[in-house]
């Protein structure tokens, strides 16, 4: 890109230097990770999120009825909570990383910066999905306290990284988009996580309802409950993890969905 100036009758070029896209890309994922790692709301996020693995985990050592559950079965509940709790950070670190910025006055001035579109969405997106290494990262020591003692904590871990890992990826993308689309984060934020309550409602209704024809077409279609019943198939049932490929495509896709609709949100955003 470059300017022209007029000086008397004469036009002359200055040249607009912009710096490469990677670098800008990897400047904006530091500073999203950063905010995730170090400020207090980040550090919040995850002590959130520890506070309720170690209830979880308390829950399960004391109550005697649940206590009597086999390993596999408290090594599938434990990756189910840790995949819905990353998701939830997920699309709280989307929401606010678009969303946040225009509240806080500080969008206009990172969308006049000399970088093109599509390095400020990639640096979004990879700032919104650091925060899903920094849950797995908490999850396992509880992982390993519960599962240890069994034949399942390898299974629930690869679960846990192959197939849940797309997931919080799609709702992550997805809360970018959202935070980018409407005016207001809590209007984005509210939307992000009724739609996250919709997907995992497969998971608590029970299997009566999941083996009707609608029951089943949405757990077709919804990456949260595909991804879950594979890590059922896995850790309880015993079976081999890349037979489950069909469910990691289902996640993979609704990556690339919600992707886009985050890019077309980010392009229409005014400079």
């Amino acid at each position: 890109m470059s300017g022209i100036r007029n000086q008397g009758s004469a036009a002359y070029v200055v040249p607009r230097v912009l710096p490469p896209s990677g670098t800008v890309i990897w400047l904006i994922a530091c500073k999203e990770a950063g905010e995730l790692m170090f400020s207090p709301r980040g550090l919040g996020s995850l002590l959130t999120v520890a506070s309720v693995l170690s209830a979880f985990g308390l829950l399960l050592i004391s109550d005697t009825e649940l206590g009597l559950l086999d390993n596999a079965q408290v090594v599938y509940d434990m990756v189910g909570v840790a995949v819905a709790l990353g998701a939830l950070i997920a699309i709280v670190a989307g929401v606010d990383s678009i969303g946040g910025e225009r509240e806080r006055g500080s969008l206009v001035p990172l969308l006049l910066a000399p970088a093109p579109r599509s390095a400020l969405f990639w640096g979004k997106f990879a700032g919104v999905a650091a925060a899903w290494p920094a849950t797995v990262a908490i999850t396992l020591p509880y992982l390993w306290a519960i599962g240890s003692t069994g034949q399942n904590f390898w299974s629930g871990m690869a679960a846990l990284i192959v197939l849940g890992t797309p997931v919080v990826l799609a709702f992550g993308a997805f809360s970018v988009g959202l935070g980018a689309r409407l005016g207001s984060v809590a209007g984005a934020l509210s939307t992000a996580l009724a739609i996250l309550v919709l997907a995992g409602s497969p998971v608590v209704i029970g299997p009566g309802l999941r083996r009707t024809a609608i029951g089943a077409g949405f757990d077709l279609i919804n990456p949260f409950s595909a991804a879950l019943n594979a890590v059922d198939a896995v850790v309880i049932d015993g079976e081999r993890l890349v037979a489950h490929w069909p469910a990691f495509a289902i996640a993979m896709i609704w990556v690339l969905v919600a992707a886009s609709f985050a890019w077309i949100a980010m392009r229409r955003l005014a400079r």
